[in-house]
């Protein structure tokens, strides 16, 4: 059975479910560092744990793009570690909507991040030189949309208490700034972490497909499956 036919990477050739496969992994783990500082730790709202995820997040999304030179993995990267984070919804028994932010902010986060890998490797610099900037202005495009898209979609305590202290401009100096710190910093171990596995990773692929996705589904489901049991202690 032929895996890798349909589209030409910065690896080699992958196809659809290759794609899928390696975003469903990526976004397997960033959705247990999401699920393990906010929720298990309970350290959702304390300083810097939002800066923290955020960085992790790009720097999954860094490692992905890396291997395949296709911004539109981080979305999609993002839509997985939105399914792993929404786990808490069925363990605890919570309301979805006491979730909603989060979804939002991972989406747009994933959004501008594949937007910001996009518009780098238009440059004519290499996009180790020029992510780093993408990647920061991607975050605060981010950071303002959420501001503003949390606001209206589920309107929160945590955001709240930015309206009554300046509004955006508090938000951002208080919030934003740190994320753009932890992506930009984080982005550069993750998208240097793709590109030093990307020749091991084409190598196994090819000479072992069906073990390669076989341990990748497998390890996500893991991973999500132990997601959960960690919520459930």
């Amino acid at each position: 059975m032929n895996f890798n036919t349909t589209s030409e990477s910065g690896t080699g050739s992958s196809s659809m479910f290759d794609y899928v496969c390696s975003a469903l992994l990526l976004g397997a783990v960033w959705g247990f560092f999401e699920v393990f500082f906010k929720d298990v730790l309970a350290m959702g709202g304390k300083p810097y744990t939002a800066a923290l995820t955020s960085g992790i997040g790009v720097m999954i999304m860094a490692a992905g793009y890396a291997l395949f030179r296709r911004a539109w993995i981080a979305p999609m990267i993002a839509l997985f570690s939105i399914a792993a984070r929404m786990i808490v919804v069925p363990v605890l028994g919570c309301s979805p909507m006491c979730r909603a932010n989060a979804v939002v902010a991972l989406a747009l986060l994933g959004l501008f991040s594949g937007a910001a890998f996009y518009a780098s490797s238009k440059t004519k610099k290499h996009i180790f030189l020029t992510g780093g900037l993408s990647v920061g202005t991607g975050t605060l495009l981010s950071g303002i949309s959420f501001y503003y898209a949390g606001l209206a979609c589920a309107p929160c305590q945590y955001l709240s208490n930015f309206q009554a202290i300046g509004g955006l401009s508090s938000f951002i100096a208080m919030e934003v700034v740190y994320w753009i710190a932890f992506t930009v910093i984080l982005f550069y171990p993750g998208y240097g972490a793709g590109m030093w596995i990307a020749s091991a990773v084409e190598s196994v692929k090819k000479s072992r497909p069906v073990p390669y996705y076989a341990g990748m589904l497998c390890g996500s489901f893991i991973l999500i499956l132990l997601t959960g049991l960690i919520l459930a202690q």
